[in-house]
């Protein structure tokens, strides 16, 4: 309820908050974005205020709902659930309250966010077959020494966590970061339709050697029209 397909904010490469200025990766801007917009050419000055909008404890809630900061399941051992911040976890981690500023680095999915790569394929997953959470396993059987099923695995998939209405638009977006003119026109080579988002996952810091340099980030599904995989 915080923004519609109508809401637009404009980028113009940035924006100052308090005082400071929060670059979009797009130096010279992206003018006037809306939400599919936003999605397909990955405009960071759109979230930075629609994070503003919704609030690190709406940014919370939504971000569970879809799967991040918590385990996904997987029969793996040591999976790790990540983090997303809240309010209370800020004070409760660093005897701090939460600073409104924080609010633009987790709209892009930085700062204090924690997610892994199953944790994000599951997500694009969700947005791909109409909101429903799967639980992800390595295997689809069990079987014994003689190759015999001795017990089927269930992948269990739940009731619709979001509305067609709210998913119609992202998926117009995503499907537009390969197939239009977005981040990921590169892969419009492939024989399959795919729609995803590129992002970037920050790994330690801004030092000069190259593996401490940002890593490319990319989150997709395939076909479009019938998704049979998310990666």
């Amino acid at each position: 309820g915080n923004i519609t397909t109508e809401s637009h904010f404009n980028c113009g490469g940035g924006m100052h908050f308090g005082n400071r200025f929060f670059q979009c990766w797009n130096k010279r801007g992206h003018g006037v974005v809306d939400v599919v917009r936003s999605l397909t050419q990955s405009c960071d000055v759109f979230f930075y205020n629609v994070g503003l909008k919704v609030g690190v404890d709406g940014l919370a809630h939504y971000a569970h709902l879809l799967g991040l900061g918590e385990k996904t399941g997987i029969d793996i051992p040591f999976e790790k659930a990540g983090l997303i911040p809240s309010s209370e976890w800020k004070i409760h981690r660093y005897k701090q309250k939460w600073i409104e500023s924080e609010t633009l680095s987790i709209s892009i999915g930085q700062g204090y966010d924690l997610v892994t790569p199953l944790q994000n394929a599951r997500m694009i997953a969700m947005l791909a077959n109409g909101g429903r959470m799967i639980t992800p396993h390595l295997g689809k059987s069990i079987l014994s020494q003689d190759k015999k099923v001795v017990r089927m695995i269930d992948f269990p998939i739940g009731e619709p966590q979001l509305s067609e209405k709210n998913l119609a638009p992202i998926r117009e977006g995503l499907i537009g970061v390969v197939q239009g003119a977005g981040t990921a026109g590169r892969l419009k080579v492939s024989p399959y339709k795919i729609a995803g988002k590129t992002g970037t996952a920050q790994v330690t810091g801004y030092e000069s050697k190259i593996q401490m340099k940002d890593h490319a980030l990319f989150v997709g599904f395939a076909p479009y029209d019938d998704p049979k995989i998310a990666v």
